[in-house]
Formats: C-alpha cells, structure tokens, sequence
C-alpha cells in the first residue's frame, strides 16, 4: 500500500483495532526522528517499533492488512479477485465493484465507496447482481 491511501484510511478515520509487527507504517511528515527514505517508502513494524516507536506508528499512516480491510467492509463485502493484472471487489448490499491494481488498493476503494455509497454508475450497471450462491447468472452452468 502506498503512502497515499495510508493517509486517505487514517483522515476518513479507517478503525485500526491493533498495530501488528509485519505491518507497514509511513511516519507522520513532522517526525524528525525518521529518515526521508522511511518516509517516502515507509517502515515495516518489527516488535522493537510496537515497543519503542508505537506514538509514532499512532501518529504516522498505518497500512492494514488485506484481512484487515476485509473485515473492516462487513458483511457487505462479497468477493475479491484477479483477472489478468486488474483486481475488483465487489459488495453485495448494496451491489457495485471497485477496481485496481492492487488488492489492497480494491479493498480501500470499496470501503470508501460503501461509507459514502458512492460507486461509480458504471460499475454499478456493469456488475450483474450475485445469486445466493454468491455466482452471477451469467456464470451459472446448466
């Protein structure tokens, strides 16, 4: 995930249950104790950060994780997948997708558009409703 949606999730107020080590961290512009390269590319938290540096990981721009996102859309949130290089993620209640070059990248773009309910009319037309199966009509075999 890139420093940008980082900063998007933390303004519009992306819930972080828990700051985890593996995790990616962009710090906070003001934070002098970090380098320029750590913050153009960010810090993946190790264990020594949760201990020494956690104000700021809390001040910088937390990267969830792919799981995170997922759960953070609910049970709104009806499937992930890739088809050639471009993911999509589509909800169920209401029905739309997202798309992007990322998995994460889809996951953060389909959380926004379900807090604002805002998917592109495109998209909403172009994703046929899933059945109960979670399979669209058109993919359903004989």
């Amino acid at each position: 995930m890139n420093r940008t949606l980082a900063k998007q999730l933390k303004t519009a107020g992306f819930p972080v249950q828990i700051y985890q080590a593996g995790h990616k961290f962009y710090p906070n512009e003001n934070s002098a104790e970090w380098s320029e390269a750590a913050r153009q590319h960010g810090v993946t938290v190790t264990p020594f950060e949760l201990q020494n540096h956690l104000q700021d990981i809390k001040d910088g721009y937390y990267c969830p994780s792919l799981s995170d996102l997922i759960a953070a859309c609910g049970p709104s949130f009806a499937r992930l997948f890739i088809e050639k290089t471009i993911w999509t993620a589509e909800s169920k209640d209401p029905v739309g997708y997202v798309v992007a070059h990322s998995a994460e990248e889809a996951m953060v773009k389909l959380w926004f558009a379900l807090r604002t309910n805002e998917f592109m009319a495109a998209d909403r037309e172009a994703a046929p409703p899933l059945t109960p199966s979670g399979i669209r009509p058109s993919e359903q075999t004989g």
